[in-house]
């Protein structure tokens, strides 16, 4: 009977990760090939440097249909939090929003070009937002 519910675990898992489409890692669609755009099978025209030069953290690769991805999600996310928390909270504040998460983003995707509230300084913060979960979802959803 034991030796069942071993069996029964190893398989569960292994659909499990499976059906998640990766490896384990958790990101259905991560950054496997680096983005040069116009190259190969590279979707778009991300300007990578742009993102790198304002933190290493936000570094753009390529998932395997060739959009552009941070290669680690979880840390640019953690970076947008450090460094954006102004626009975040415009953003929030505005469009009556929950608090930011991994599940609700999409909702500061879509508002964060729309700001008309606060500073300068918080306006750009927001718009720098939607751009940056238009790349982060490419590791999660499939285009």
């Amino acid at each position: 009977m034991r030796k069942i519910n071993i069996l029964s675990l190893m398989l569960t898992a292994s659909l499990l990760t499976t059906c998640r489409g990766d490896s384990g890692s958790g990101i259905p669609f991560p950054y496997t090939q680096e983005y040069v755009a116009g190259q190969g099978n590279i979707k778009g025209s991300v300007d990578i440097d742009f993102y790198s030069e304002i933190d290493e953290r936000f570094s753009i690769g390529a998932n395997k249909d060739g959009y552009a991805v941070f290669k680690d999600p979880d840390a640019a996310y953690k970076a947008l939090l450090e460094k954006y928390s102004d626009g975040i909270k415009l953003i929030q504040n505005e469009f009556g929003l929950d608090e930011l998460n991994k599940y609700n983003y999409f909702m500061y995707k879509a508002y964060g070009w729309q700001t008309t509230t606060g500073t300068a300084e918080e306006k750009k913060q927001a718009k720098f937002i939607s751009g940056f979960f238009d790349i982060y979802e490419d590791s999660y959803l499939k285009p």
